[in-house]
C-alpha cells in the first residue's frame, strides 16, 4: 500500500505491536458493550483501567512486548557433548568400558545386542536424529544415544523425567518426547514381529511339545487379565475406572496370553478398571483375532484319552465362561473327595501360572508398570506399555535362541513319540472344529455381496464351535483321565 501525501510512516517505536484476539479481549469488549450510554464520560476511563489489566494478564501468559521465550524461562547451558563422550566411556566403549555387559543389562533391562539393534533401527527417526545434524543455532543437539538411554532409563525405573539431566544433561520436557517418540518409534517398527501375531509352525510345534511333556497335548499359552493403575485418570473417566482391584484406584486392564516361555503372543488394552474378565472378554480385540484368523488355533491333530482334535486350546482361572478353547479348574469343594480331580486340578494350576509369570517378569523389569503411570492420555499410557512387551519379548526371544528350548519341569517329563494322526480315519470327528467350518468359495471373490455372506457364516459358525460347553466338558474329561493315567504309571 502507498502512503498519501499527507500521510508519514511512523517510527519503529511508535507502532503498534498487534497479537490475536483471545478469550481476554472478547472479556474486554463484552464489559465495554455493557456499560450505560448516560454514563459515555466515564467510559473511556474504564477502558483504560481495563486495557492495564490486559496488559498484565498478557504479560503474565507470555503474550508481552518482550519477544523470545516465554517470560521467566530458566535457560541451563548443558554441555551436551560431554554428557556423550561420557555415557560412551561407561557403557559403549567396547572392551574398555567402565561397566560390564551384565551391569549394562541390569540397568537397561535389555541385553547390548538387543540395544544395538533397536538403537540401529529408530536412528534418524522421530527425535531421534542423526547425530551431526545441527539445530536452529547452528550447534549440535543431543545425541540420540543419550536420548534413548534416558528412554530406557525411564521405562526401567520408573522415575521421573527429570531425574537423568545431572547424568545425561538433558531435560524434564525433553525426556518426555523422548519417551513417547520411542514408545511409537518401536511400536512401529517391532510390532508385527513381536506383537500380536500367529506363531509360525516351527514355534507352534515347540510350544505343542513342551506343553505335551507337561501333561497338556494341544496346549497353546495360558489367558488372564491384569491391571495397572491409572494415576493421572480424568476426573470424567474416574467412575468407569474405578474398581475393587489396587484398594479402589483408577485401572486399566491388560488382556494378554503367554506361553511357558512367558512370550506374550497376543494382547488387549483399554479396558476400564470395572470390568472384570467375562466383560473384557465381550470386546477383546483377542477374540476378534481368534475369528479373523490373526491368531489361527488350528493344527496338526492330536490324541487326548482316545479323542482326537484339530484346534489348541488355553488355560484359564474359574471366572471364564465354558468356551471349548478354555481349560479351567475344578473347585476345591467338588475335588475334595476325588484324588485324581485334585491332582488335575493342581496341573492345571500350575501351568496356569505361565501367564502369571510373565506379568510377573514384565512388572520387576520395567518399573513404569509397576507404580501408577503419571500420563493423562490412554494412547500414551497404551504405547508404554506396549513397548515394554515388545522389549520383554524381544529378550524372552534372545534367550530361547541361546538355550534353543523351553525349561521342562523334569518331575512330569515324559519322553513321548510324535505320532502322526490320519485325519481321514481317525474316530472322534466330532471334536474337530476348523474342518467343519465353512469355506469362502473361490468364485464369490467377484461378487462382494456373496463374499460378505460367506465370511459371516464362517465366522458365526468357526464362534459357536469355539463357544461350545459341551467341547469345553469333554476336554476336561480327557485331560482328567489323560493326567490321572500319568500319574498311576508314576
Amino acid at each position: 500500500m502507498q502512503l498519501g501525501q499527507d500521510e508519514t510512516p511512523l517510527d519503529v517505536g511508535q507502532q503498534r505491536q498487534v497479537r490475536p484476539i483471545d478469550a481476554t479481549d472478547e472479556r474486554l469488549f463484552s464489559l465495554w458493550s455493557m456499560v450505560d450510554r448516560d454514563t459515555m464520560g466515564n467510559r473511556y476511563e474504564l477502558l483504560d483501567d481495563l486495557v492495564d489489566d490486559s496488559n498484565e494478564i498478557a504479560h503474565y501468559h507470555g503474550h508481552g512486548q518482550h519477544g523470545g521465550s516465554v517470560s521467566g524461562r530458566i535457560v541451563i547451558k548443558r554441555d551436551f557433548e560431554a554428557a556423550y563422550k561420557r555415557l560412551c566411556e561407561q557403557y559403549f566403549n567396547g572392551d574398555e568400558s567402565l561397566y560390564t555387559a551384565q551391569q549394562f543389562k541390569r540397568r537397561y533391562r535389555v541385553s547390548p545386542s538387543i540395544f544395538e539393534k533397536v538403537y540401529q533401527q529408530l536412528l534418524g527417526k522421530g527425535v531421534f536424529r542423526r547425530p551431526d545434524k545441527l539445530d536452529a543455532c547452528g550447534r549440535k543437539g543431543i545425541h540420540p544415544l543419550v536420548r534413548m538411554t534416558a528412554a530406557f532409563r525411564v521405562l526401567a525405573y520408573g522415575c521421573g523425567a527429570d531425574r537423568e539431566d545431572e547424568n545425561l544433561s538433558i531435560g524434564e520436557s525433553t525426556v518426555h518426547d523422548a519417551v513417547k517418540s520411542f514408545c511409537k518409534l518401536l511400536i512401529q517398527e517391532f510390532g508385527d514381529e513381536y506383537l500380536n501375531r500367529t506363531p509360525t509352525v516351527a514355534e507352534r510345534n515347540r510350544i505343542l511339545k513342551h506343553n505335551k511333556t507337561r501333561g497338556f497335548p494341544g496346549l497353546f499359552a495360558s489367558w488372564d487379565c491384569k491391571h495397572f493403575v491409572w494415576d493421572n485418570c480424568p476426573v470424567a473417566l474416574q467412575g468407569q475406572h474405578k474398581g475393587h482391584h489396587a484398594g479402589g484406584k483408577y485401572t486399566k486392564i491388560l488382556e494378554a496370553i503367554a506361553d511357558g516361555s512367558c512370550y506374550i503372543w497376543f494382547v488387549h488394552f483399554g479396558a476400564p478398571g470395572s470390568c472384570n474378565d467375562i466383560n473384557v472378554l465381550d470386546k477383546s480385540s483377542i477374540v476378534g483375532a481368534l475369528l479373523s484368523g490373526q491368531l489361527d488355533l488350528k493344527t496338526e491333530p492330536y490324541e487326548i484319552n482316545g479323542t482326537i482334535r484339530d484346534w489348541m486350546y488355553f488355560l484359564v482361572d474359574g471366572i471364564y465362561p465354558n468356551w471349548a478353547i478354555f481349560v479351567k479348574t475344578i473347585a476345591k469343594e467338588a475335588r475334595e473327595a476325588t484324588p485324581h480331580l485334585d491332582f488335575y486340578a493342581s496341573r492345571q494350576e500350575g501351568v496356569r501360572k505361565d501367564i502369571e509369570r510373565a506379568f510377573g517378569i514384565l512388572v520387576k523389569k520395567f518399573h513404569v508398570l509397576a507404580r501408577p503411570i503419571r500420563t493423562w492420555r490412554e494412547d500414551d499410557m497404551r504405547n508404554i506399555l506396549y513397548a515394554c512387551i515388545i522389549l520383554h519379548n524381544m529378550c524372552c526371544a534372545e534367550r530361547l535362541e541361546v538355550t534353543g528350548q523351553d525349561v521342562v519341569e523334569t518331575e512330569f517329563h515324559d519322553d513321548y513319540t510324535d505320532e502322526e494322526v490320519n485325519l481321514t480315519t481317525a474316530d472322534g470327528g466330532e471334536q474337530f472344529i476348523f474342518n467343519r467350518v465353512p469355506v469362502p468359495t473361490s468364485d464369490a471373490a467377484n461378487d462382494m455381496e456373496t463374499l460378505m455372506t460367506e465370511r459371516f457364516h464362517r465366522v458365526n459358525a468357526l464362534y459357536n464351535h469355539l463357544s461350545d460347553p459341551e467341547k469345553h466338558l469333554q476336554l476336561r474329561t480327557d485331560l482328567v483321565a489323560h493326567l490321572s493315567g500319568r500319574q498311576a504309571e508314576k
